[in-house]
């Protein structure tokens, strides 16, 4: 290696000489090699094992040209000292001299000490005289003085050499020693950034790399350092996000909103600008938003079917500080004030009939008196009075009590005639039975009295062609097991029969809650169609017929309601929710089609569906949260009038119109903030939708 490549390795200046920082160089060699040994991790020690190669390269180069300096500069020396080999051999050039011992320039003086102080007189004897001092030659003297002044030229240029080496060496030697500091910060630094940024520590590890950027300007380890930190930051900042999102939209999906706000805000509150996050949120909040309003309208319904008006105050509170300003808080104002008044037409009503019934009652059994009486009590269930001549009246009838008179229904049924009442106690009976007489079968009270059977082998109950005029009061008819055949049984099975049901539920079968077939006709009020396989209630075949009022279909895993194959219906102010497909679906070209006052939302389809109908009106219903959409009206269904409904908030279009339906003739209805656009038109449905 030449001395310049040693000078750029070592860091010397052009015009230093390197071998004067010898020692400095051994001594940051040995630093060198500590910081090798004692490296944090291999990618440092080998990065540090090839710097240490290069400086023993270089500092071979500087030991090679101190020995060749440590030669010239004895020459140098040894010839400004008179007497010396080098002396000699000058001022034995003149021609004809031989080489001989030269005396010394400098003759040597003997340094007279200073007298001494005279003794004591009392003390000491006289000393003798000193010898007087010799003087010497004026030529010694010209000698004297020219060695002298040779002497001190020698002393101070000796002096300037020295001190200006010693000053130098010492400036040096203080840089050197900051170097190998900084470059042990560094490398201390280094390693301290390394872990930091494994342990993503962002904050802590930038520092650290400023930090060696202040020691060390333009240091590749700051610059690599800083990249570093940009992907792994990058790289956590994608895998926090992509982890929590995840866990956001799963929950979403799954309907558990609170979890799904968190794990949003858990990515929000480290990434704001989150592009697609935020945007989940606002789907987030749009949907619980829906929740609080289904749950807070849920809640003042449910008041104001049990008749307390005190709690639905409250609830209608709530709900206006969770969602002020919202439309349905006027809507559910005036359902408050609607129902109150009802109850007192309602009271009056009943008052009227129970009165009639009184002028008509001969003591004994009237068809028209009992009839008079089941709707009094139905609208005033409350009152005592009509209680007791309910009663009386109902007591005409042969009444059959279970388990009091007769041990099983299935005895009681063998026994009745039309007309005949049978009373089941509190309990679970077992069901798999027929009825195809006209008689009253009542329940102990609402939820008390529960008929079963298992999945697979029939309904609860199946009404026969004779059983027109019969009614059901207060019975739960509920199935045991599933069954994943095509052929499904139905809670309840109507054949042609004429029954009216009323503070019913119809829960869990395979099939059907409510099935009416054969011409029958099934009334239902205030009823419960709850997680039934098929439809809540469904009515189909010619003649068939479903009439419902205040009644909720609610989780069935096919429609809430449904009507199709040449049946009819009448569905008025009643709930479906939460449905796997549609809320109501209408496919019937029918007479006579009535859905109104309606609440349809939650559900994963569309909220209602007029697939067909050869006449009728869909009016004053309200559709929102649904997932595909608010209402669907096919060409089919041309001649029904849809007027005064409200398609709000549903992920899907608020209304879709197949193609060959003008919208001017459905703009009389409310569709706003719905996700996909509030009126979609001219839209081609595939043959299997």
């Amino acid at each position: 290696m030449t001395l310049e490549e040693a000078r750029r390795i070592l860091g010397v200046d052009p015009e230093e000489d390197p071998a004067s920082r010898l020692e400095e160089f051994e001594e940051a060699r040995d630093r060198l090699a500590d910081l090798v040994r004692h490296a944090p991790n291999d990618t440092i020690a080998l990065r540090y094992q090839g710097g240490l190669q290069d400086f023993d390269r270089a500092l071979a180069a500087v030991r090679e040209e101190v020995a060749r300096q440590k030669e010239k500069k004895v020459e140098a020396m040894m010839a400004l000292v008179p007497g010396s080999v080098s002396g000699r051999n000058i001022n034995s050039k003149r021609e004809g001299f031989i080489d001989e011992p030269v005396p010394p320039a400098h003759p040597v003086h003997k340094i007279t000490p200073a007298p001494k102080a005279p003794p004591s007189p009392a003390t000491t004897e006289p000393a003798p005289p000193e010898a007087a001092p010799v003087k010497p030659s004026a030529a010694a003297e010209k000698d004297s003085g020219g060695g002298a002044r040779v002497r001190y030229l020698v002393y101070a240029i000796l002096l300037m050499l020295v001190g200006g080496a010693g000053g130098g060496w010492l400036y040096f030697h203080m840089e050197a020693e900051r170097r190998v500091q900084r470059e042990q910060q560094a490398a201390f630094l280094e390693g301290l950034g390394a872990k930091l940024v494994e342990g993503r520590r962002w904050p802590e590890a930038k520092q650290a790399y400023q930090r060696i950027e202040a020691l060390d300007p333009g240091s590749e380890i700051a610059a690599y350092g800083r990249r570093s930190i940009e992907v792994g930051m990058r790289e956590e900042q994608e895998q926090f996000v992509g982890y929590w999102s995840g866990e956001a939209l799963a929950a979403f999906e799954a309907g558990r909103l609170d979890d799904a706000r968190e794990a949003a805000d858990k990515v929000l509150g480290r990434y704001p600008g989150e592009k697609g996050v935020l945007e989940l949120k606002e789907r987030i909040e749009t949907a619980r938003r829906l929740q609080v309003r289904e749950k807070g309208t849920e809640r003042v319904r449910s008041a104001i079917e049990s008749r307390e008006w005190e709690e639905a105050g409250v609830a209608l509170d709530q709900l206006r500080s969770d969602l002020p300003g919202d439309e349905i808080l006027r809507v559910l104002e005036k359902e408050i004030d609607d129902a109150r008044e009802q109850q007192q037409q309602e009271f009056r009503r009943a008052r009227e009939l129970t009165s009639a019934a009184r002028l008509r009652d001969q003591g004994k059994f009237d068809s028209q008196v009992l009839d008079w009486m089941r709707e009094a009590i139905a609208l005033a269930p409350e009152d005592e009075e009509i209680q007791a001549f309910y009663e009386k009246v109902a007591s005409y009838s042969r009444t059959l009590r279970v388990p009091q008179d007769v041990p099983s229904l299935e005895e009681a049924l063998e026994r009745c005639r039309d007309r005949d009442r049978v009373v089941l106690g509190e309990g679970t009976f077992p069901g798999g039975l027929s009825i195809d007489v006209a008689i009253q079968l009542e329940g102990a009270g609402e939820g008390k009295t529960i008929l079963t059977a298992k999945a697979g082998e029939s309904p609860v109950l199946t009404f026969g062609p004779n059983a027109k005029g019969a009614t059901a009061i207060g019975l739960v008819f509920q199935k045991e097991g599933f069954d994943p055949s095509d052929t499904r049984y139905p809670a309840v099975q109507l054949r042609g029969a004429e029954v009216s049901f009323s503070d019913c539920r119809f829960e869990s079968a395979s099939g059907h809650g409510l099935e009416v077939i054969e011409g029958g006709v099934a009334e239902a009020v205030r009823c419960l169609f709850k997680g039934n396989g098929w439809d809540g209630a469904a009515a189909h075949g010619k003649g068939s017929r479903l009439n419902v009022r205040e009644s909720t279909a609610e989780s069935n895993f096919g429609h809430g309601f449904e009507v199709w194959d040449g049946a009819g219906a009448v569905l008025k102010d009643s709930t479906s929710k939460r449905n796997s497909r549609a809320g109501i679906l209408v496919d019937a070209a029918s007479e006579g089609i009535e859905i109104s006052g309606n609440e349809i939302f939650g559900n994963r389809e569309y909220g209602i569906v007029l697939a067909a109908g050869a006449s009728g009106r869909v009016t004053e219903n309200s559709c929102y949260g649904n997932l595909r959409g608010g209402m669907v009206v096919r060409f089919s269904a041309i001649s029904m009038v849809v007027e005064g409904n409200r398609m709000e908030e549903n992920s899907g279009p608020g209304l879709i119109l197949e193609q060959g339906l003008r919208k001017d003739i459905y703009t009389n209805n409310v569709t706003r903030g719905n996700n996909s656009g509030n009126l979609v038109s001219d839209v081609s449905f595939d043959s299997d939708e």
